[in-house]
């Protein structure tokens, strides 16, 4: 079944307040880009001491030093890392050893990527342990959700781990599920909603009752 990604972005406090809301229905919980710029390693410390079981991920989208980012942000406590599927393979071997160092995993992002099935591949065989297809956020007015991608990824590649990002809605949610992500990750529709828990549970009834019906 997918797990549910939840991707805090805004202020430290705002996400812990928010992150406590959802907690209950989100399996991964993702320290942000902007917020790893406003906080650093901080926010990946608060949030592992008030949630020490629960699996975090750090933005980084390591584009260099990728073996000395990955350390800084494993010893702080993360268990994810991101790295742009743009670096080098040398970046990514070094973060892919770092990970393997610390028992953590590590996830390229595939923004921007001009063919993700060949690079998809080289990653995988570098030491990544998913792909996540991710639709920038200054693209989302212009650009088509990678969905017909993702579907593509996966015939190509059935087990891999494939992760969807990138203003995910529940909409689309009936679009993603049948490509099995390993992790679905929503940002803006649970965290800028009134009802942050509310929208949270909504996500992960439908990605369970989905899982639930396939099943049937």
């Amino acid at each position: 079944m997918p797990k549910l990604q939840l991707a805090l972005d805004g202020e430290l406090s705002a996400a812990l307040d928010i992150l406590a809301e959802a907690r209950p229905h989100i399996d991964i919980a993702e320290v942000g880009t902007p917020l790893i710029y406003r906080e650093g390693m901080r926010a990946v410390r608060q949030i592992r001491a008030a949630y020490p079981t629960l699996t975090l991920l750090a933005d980084l989208k390591i584009m260099d030093a990728g073996d000395l980012e990955a350390d800084i942000a494993f010893s702080a406590g993360t268990d994810i890392i991101t790295v742009l599927g743009l670096a080098n393979d040398a970046t990514i071997a070094g973060a892919a050893q770092a990970a393997r160092t610390h028992g953590k995993r590590m996830m390229a992002d595939m923004m921007q990527v001009a063919d993700p099935l060949v690079r998809g591949r080289q990653l995988l065989a570098l030491g990544c342990d998913a792909l996540c297809l991710h639709r920038a956020h200054d693209l989302q007015a212009s650009q088509a959700a990678p969905y017909a991608l993702l579907a593509a990824l996966r015939s190509n590649l059935p087990d891999a781990r494939l992760a969807i990002a990138g203003g995910v809605t529940l909409d689309a949610l009936p679009q993603l599920l049948p490509s099995l992500p390993h992790s679905i990750i929503v940002g803006g529709a649970i965290t800028q909603s009134s009802q942050p828990a509310t929208m949270a549970r909504k996500f992960a009834e439908r990605i369970r009752n989905y899982g639930h019906s396939r099943a049937d």
